[in-house]
């Protein structure tokens, strides 16, 4: 069990089953493209290892030699660190993703799911992207998720956003985010798009859909997140999935 579970167990943002959807897809990628090894492996930003269900560094940990975990905030780092389950090899770094202090070629796997899209500035999500290629090892992954700019609900919760817990940015369609990532030396390997709840309406209904229902409403919702993943086989999954998300190598 997280140690100080008793602090922050919930998934105040989210609801938990959809956390626990969200957690299941993220780690099913990390699986399907990076596997398990013996070598260090880095998350960025501890927002959900912080606070929710939808956590991924502890899940994580036991698979690779060495984790590490890092965010700009100190608050949250502290917080994702009491909730470390007791016994977790990882290591909570404070800093900013576009001035990462490791040594270049250090990290095997990258996973970073939602975090330079933060970025209002699309020189600062460059800067980061290049932060990340550099501390790869030759032959290192990078599994990367941002927002999808193809979905039409993204737009209006961007510009609602700055009133939320967390400010969306800039995010670059898949084409562009390919040719950054070339310029950075990295190859694209693999793509995916994850998660099929409509943004914001979807946790507004299943907010509603629990207070009416109460204990009963988990077979409700079950069945809408069903029915929403449906969406991803789909031709418009594009258009319709929150993140796109892409595994790329490190090039020697």
């Amino acid at each position: 069990m997280p140690h100080a579970e008793n602090q922050r167990s919930r998934s105040w943002y989210l609801d938990p089953l959809a956390a626990r959807q969200k957690q299941q897809a993220h780690l099913e990628l990390v699986a399907r493209w990076a596997g398990k090894g013996d070598g260090r492996l880095l998350k960025t930003d501890l927002f959900e290892e912080a606070n929710g269900a939808d956590q991924l560094l502890f899940d994580l940990c036991g698979d690779y030699g060495r984790a590490l975990g890092f965010d700009h905030d100190f608050a949250t780092v502290a917080q994702a660190s009491l909730r470390r389950p007791d016994g977790a090899a990882i290591s909570f770094l404070a800093c900013d993703a576009r001035c990462i202090p490791l040594e270049t070629g250090c990290i095997d796997v990258v996973v970073s799911n939602s975090t330079l899209d933060h970025f209002q500035k699309k020189s600062d999500f460059a800067v980061a992207l290049e932060e990340l290629a550099r501390i790869l090892r030759p032959g290192g992954v990078l599994i990367l998720t941002l927002d999808n700019p193809l979905n039409p609900l993204y737009w209006p919760l961007r510009w609602l956003s700055p009133a939320g817990p967390f400010r969306l940015g800039y995010t670059p369609l898949p084409s562009e985010l390919r040719r950054q990532l070339n310029r950075a030396r990295l190859e694209v390997v693999d793509s995916a798009s994850l998660i099929h709840n409509p943004r914001v309406v979807s946790t507004l209904l299943f907010l509603a859909i629990r207070r009416v229902l109460g204990q009963r409403a988990d077979p409700a919702i079950r069945g809408m997140l069903r029915c929403f993943a449906a969406l991803g086989s789909l031709p418009t999954r594009r258009f319709t999935c929150c993140f796109y998300a892409v595994a790329a190598r490190r090039r020697d």
